[in-house]
């Protein structure tokens, strides 16, 4: 080693945080109330914020309830097929393409918290669809999504 120019070394080991490599962030929202379509407030009028599980579990229903290209403020990916869902011949044809968007849009999550969408569960009445599914978070947590649709 005395003879070489350059000396060598060896280099010591990176210290990574295993929590923190391609860990999905789950920031924490506003609280909103999906039927009434208006954010949840305190008695003073400020919104009341929800955990980051909350806010994700409101982004599946929200995604679920939300028609795919008919807001300009939602990107492509934003919404599910449910329009085209319905003009499928036969019920069971519209379920298949109900789970298949409802899949491809949870899946979507620009966030990367959704793992898993499974068990899904349909009830008609009349013209509406009542939909529940399990949607299962990167970090282990399950949620069952809840939405009605109608033609």
């Amino acid at each position: 080693m005395a003879n070489n120019l350059f000396p060598v070394f060896e280099m010591p080991s990176a210290i990574v945080d295993p929590l923190t490599v391609n860990t999905p962030q789950y920031p924490p929202s506003p609280l909103f109330n999906v039927e009434t379509g208006e954010f949840i407030t305190d008695g003073t009028g400020r919104p009341l914020m929800g955990n980051g599980y909350s806010a994700w579990v409101l982004w599946c229903t929200k995604t679920i309830l939300t028609q795919r290209w008919a807001y300009y403020g939602y990107s492509s990916n934003a919404g599910i097929e449910a329009e085209e869902a319905f003009l499928e011949p036969g019920m069971k044809a519209i379920q298949s393409s109900f789970e298949r968007t409802i899949t491809e849009a949870l899946m979507a999550d620009p966030m990367g918290r959704t793992q898993m969408v499974r068990d899904f569960i349909f009830m008609w009445n009349a013209d509406s669809l009542f939909i529940t599914c399990t949607v299962i978070a990167n970090n282990g947590m399950t949620a069952v999504v809840n939405a009605s649709l109608s033609r």
